[in-house]
């Protein structure tokens, strides 16, 4: 029998096509919650007129509902089964920050989106999860299976940027100036390169521990730590009172919880069915979950672009391309 720290030599059995889908539309479900959380972070960043503080809300809370939930003994279990891994030298230690890297796409955010707004922010970063999604898949990173680079998966990987360009084509703004925009493009891109390796470690906890939550857990603990000392740098060096007046309105601090929801699905599901699927069906979820936001809850006049619907449909396509290698080598 493999070791629980490293990867097997012998790869598991692909999915069923049944079970593909099944898995695609559990992530899809998950990544509509990041729109929603993107809406309560930037309400609360809003009110504080302070991103980096707002996300630190976020994993806070995150991680504070977690640790209520340790009352459950199959969570405490959980951790117990990390920690006794860690001891046994099973697990590398170094998986547990897998959480800072999700602090670097928010520092990242609070940067970038200043000089050249959420379109090019969302373009940069979703390039650099596709990219980072077929690197980790074909190096098999802490992975019991290498996913080969195949035409249809390069090819679908292609299709998700395309999608997200037309998605927010409308809200790119003009006049940058070309070395600025590429100099800046780097902090997203590099975050969503990060991001890739991100869902590998904490799959790969998950597997450890043989429960998603030990890697949900130990992802806001070292999120909510980086973020912890990036803010307390920001602030003091600004002049600002490290803790700034909160407003009362409770939705706001609910962006934690949706943050989990999203992890948890993803350590979960990575062993399954990959990185770069698992990226482009939350992909496809967070394009869905921005049309029906807009819908139900707009934040403007200007209702739902053709642009948008376009978008979210082509991430579809996307999503039965990256599987369609999976389901071929199963006949």
């Amino acid at each position: 029998m493999a070791s629980l720290g490293k990867p097997s030599s012998t790869p598991p059995a692909a999915p069923s096509r049944a079970r593909l889908v099944l898995d695609a539309l559990i992530t899809v479900a998950a990544g509509l919650t990041m729109p929603v959380q993107s809406r309560m972070n930037g309400a609360l960043a809003s009110e504080i007129s302070d991103p980096v503080f707002a996300a630190f809300v976020s994993f806070g809370s995150g991680f504070v509902l977690l640790t209520v939930l340790l009352v459950l003994p199959g969570n405490r279990r959980a951790l117990s089964a990390l920690w006794a891994a860690i001891r046994s030298r099973r697990m590398q230690p170094w998986l547990i920050v897998a959480g800072a890297l999700g602090a670097w796409l928010v520092i990242a955010q609070s940067i970038s989106v200043g000089v050249f707004g959420v379109a090019l922010f969302m373009i940069s970063l979703i390039a650099g999860q596709t990219v980072s999604g077929l690197l980790v898949d074909r190096l098999g990173f802490l992975s019991d299976r290498r996913q080969p680079l195949t035409p249809l998966r390069v090819i679908s990987a292609a299709v998700t940027i395309v999608a997200v360009v037309w998605s927010v084509s409308g809200s790119i703004p003009a006049g940058l100036a070309v070395g600025t925009m590429l100099l800046t493009a780097l902090l997203p891109l590099s975050a969503g390169i990060l991001s890739g390796f991100q869902q590998a470690m904490n799959g790969r906890i998950a597997t450890i521990a043989r429960a998603p939550f030990s890697a949900t857990y130990m992802n806001f603990v070292a999120g909510s730590v980086a973020l912890l000392v990036v803010t307390l740098i920001e602030r003091t060096s600004r002049g600002l009172a490290i803790v700034p007046q909160l407003p009362g309105v409770w939705w706001m601090y609910l962006g934690g919880a949706m943050g989990i929801v999203f992890i948890f699905t993803g350590a979960h599901m990575v062993p399954r069915i990959g990185v770069l699927s698992f990226t482009i069906a939350a992909i496809g979820g967070q394009l869905l979950g921005s049309l029906l936001l807009d819908w139900v809850w707009p934040t403007s006049t200007a209702g739902v672009s053709f642009a948008a619907i376009g978008g979210a449909v082509l991430t579809f396509g996307a999503i039965a391309l990256s599987a369609l290698p999976d389901v071929r080598r199963r006949r």
